[in-house]
């Protein structure tokens, strides 16, 4: 009796949630329309700048504008397709309070793992565990948020909840092909999955998530089943399998081949962020086998250096000390006449 009383204030809260949902919905209209009007006027603007351009001959800015106008008119259909939803007229009346209470009644005879919470305003059902061409995804819990209702609109009211979690190598956030941040992308099912919580339709609502979670769309995932299992680059992002994956041993993060090297001298995995490039042969060396010229200051590898200085300061050194050997100073000459003194010649008699 009392679980009953509590489907009752439940079914209560429902039909509020319905009530305002019909309000935002009308202004919700109103801003739709609002869109499609201001997308037309862009298209008329552009009818007019197109007429110029081709009447004065300027064929480059002509296909610029046409572009915008191809590019304008994918946002247009997105705005149209919504906008269509939104005022196609309810099929059904408002549902009445024990309506509501027998679709509760009937949500909760038909899943297993049917549940309520009355003060967070929450009703969740537990699929089974779901598999997706031999990936094994677990168990999602569907929680439907009461008080979201009249943010059907705009967002969905209802969170899809791994509850045991085998995400996407690639995003942790991604948990099924189609479930991102627990959000759902519905695909085809939007308009209906949109209708059933309009007229609280529990069941079928909760039927078509799990229709959706149980089946795999190849041309709409937020990652593919085939790189479920890979990770993602830390340079550039792309999705990596864990056998073309190279772990950096100097940061400690995953790169893809195109973003990792080695040291030439002790083997060491690192990443492009954490090797230098030798000025001398140009390998890449990592930081433990790099040194500094003592002479110039360039780096170079250990292999490049020769007690301390590179090849070109080396050769650059001997040179200097050849130079020096060849150059000695002679600075006085012995004559006959006697020891110490000094003979001067400038080239004409001393005066």
């Amino acid at each position: 009796m009392k679980k009953q009383k509590q489907l009752v204030k439940l079914a209560g809260h429902i039909l509020s949630a319905i009530h305002r949902m019909k309000e935002i919905k009308l202004e919700d209209t109103q801003a739709r329309l609002e869109i499609v009007r201001n997308q037309n006027d862009e298209f008329t603007r552009d009818a007019h700048r197109l007429n110029i351009a081709v009447k004065k001959g300027f064929s480059y800015a002509s296909a610029k504008i046409v572009r915008k106008i191809s590019r304008d008119l994918n946002d247009f259909n997105y705005h149209i397709c919504r906008f269509r939803d939104i005022i196609t007229p309810d099929k059904c009346r408002m549902p009445a309070l024990s309506e509501i209470v027998s679709e509760l009644t009937a949500a909760q005879q038909e899943f297993d793992q049917f549940s309520f919470d009355l003060k967070a305003k929450t009703i969740s059902i537990t699929t089974k565990s779901i598999d997706l061409e031999g990936i094994s995804l677990g168990n999602f819990e569907i929680r439907l948020f009461i008080d979201e209702f009249d943010k059907l609109y705009k967002e969905r009211p209802y969170r899809v909840i791994a509850l045991e979690p085998n995400p996407a190598g690639g995003d942790c956030n991604v948990t099924h092909p189609h479930v991102s941040h627990e959000r759902l992308c519905e695909g085809d099912g939007h308009t209906a999955i949109t209708r059933a919580l309009e007229q609280a339709r529990l069941s079928d609502f909760f039927c078509m998530v799990i229709a959706v979670l149980e089946n795999y769309n190849p041309d709409s995932p937020y990652i593919p089943l085939s790189e479920w299992d890979g990770t993602s680059c830390y340079d550039c992002g792309c999705n990596i399998t864990s056998e073309e994956s190279c772990y950096c041993e100097n940061c400690e993060h995953d790169f893809c081949e195109n973003c990792s090297s080695y040291c030439q001298i002790c083997g060491t995995t690192l990443c492009l962020g954490c090797v230098s490039e030798c000025q001398g042969c140009k390998e890449y060396v990592c930081g433990d086998c790099m040194g500094t010229c003592n002479e110039c200051g360039s780096r170079f590898c250990k292999d490049c250096l020769t007690d301390g200085l590179c090849v070109s300061c080396q050769q650059e050194r001997e040179d200097n000390d050849d130079e020096e050997c060849e150059q000695q100073p002679q600075d006085s000459t012995v004559h006959a006449g006697g020891m110490g003194e000094t003979a001067v010649y400038a080239g004409h008699d001393r005066q």
